[in-house]
């Protein structure tokens, strides 16, 4: 019996294994997901400075088309003073000339801020690319990190896992089907060692005959607490 005890601790020890890498299994893709986020808001920024460039630019557009023609409305209103006949006509388009003037020096104040806008809006371009080339290299050295990790991890799980079938043929049936049966309820914990007249699952004191029983490693013992099976260490030579 103390070998089948020795062969289970040893199955435990590997099925910690197991959940080990599958935890970090299920981790890596989230990981992954997580480099494909940061991608896609470094392309959404470039993106968003882009169009404030391409709005600006527009914008500009617009604005010289309206000074063209107020340009161009000033110099009809000025050639209509040959046809002036009163100074009350004369002074009416001297105003209106000035208002239409007016309107072009801030139509031409709009166009600064918009070059302005322009330049700047180009200047954020040109750091937003640098700085995302910069993370985008990182990201794709991550990225094959962790697809090399995720391929590692698989690689070990089929050799554990084969490893833990192999052993696993080894222990009497029985008692494999008790450690199973018990392993998902107490997370895995199902062969604890025994120590000074306690469960070193539960940490409750076990009877005192139940502890020299348990000693001997001559049969499968368990705690009457939580249920796990007790083994003592000094008796015993786990493999780990």
């Amino acid at each position: 019996m103390e070998e089948q005890l020795n062969l289970l601790i040893h199955l435990q020890d590997i099925d910690g294994a197991i959940r080990a890498r599958r935890e970090e299994k299920r981790k890596l893709p989230e990981l992954l997901a997580e480099l494909e986020r940061k991608s896609e808001a470094n392309k959404a920024e470039i993106d968003r400075v882009r169009e404030a460039l391409e709005a600006a630019q527009k914008g500009k557009r617009e604005r010289d088309r309206d000074l063209e023609e107020g340009g161009q409305k000033v110099e009809k209103l000025k050639s209509r003073t040959p046809d002036i006949k009163t100074n009350k006509e004369y002074t009416a388009l001297l105003k209106e000339i000035e208002t239409v003037e007016q309107d072009n020096k801030a139509i031409e104040e709009d166009i600064l801020k918009l070059m302005e806008k322009i330049d700047a809006s180009a200047g954020e371009i040109k750091n937003a690319e640098s700085q995302s080339a910069a993370e985008e290299a990182a990201i794709a050295a991550e990225r094959k990190q962790l697809e090399e990790n995720i391929a590692k991890v698989d690689a070990e799980l089929v050799a554990v896992e084969r490893e833990r079938s192999e052993l696993a043929a080894s222990i009497d049936a029985p008692l494999l089907a008790k450690y199973q049966k018990r392993s998902a309820a107490l997370a895995g914990k199902v062969v604890v060692e025994a120590r000074s007249e306690s469960c070193s699952g539960c940490f409750m004191s076990i009877p005192p005959q139940l502890f020299v029983n348990v000693k001997k490693n001559t049969e499968v013992l368990t705690c009457p607490h939580c249920s796990r099976i007790l083994y003592y260490k000094d008796a015993i030579a786990p493999k780990i």
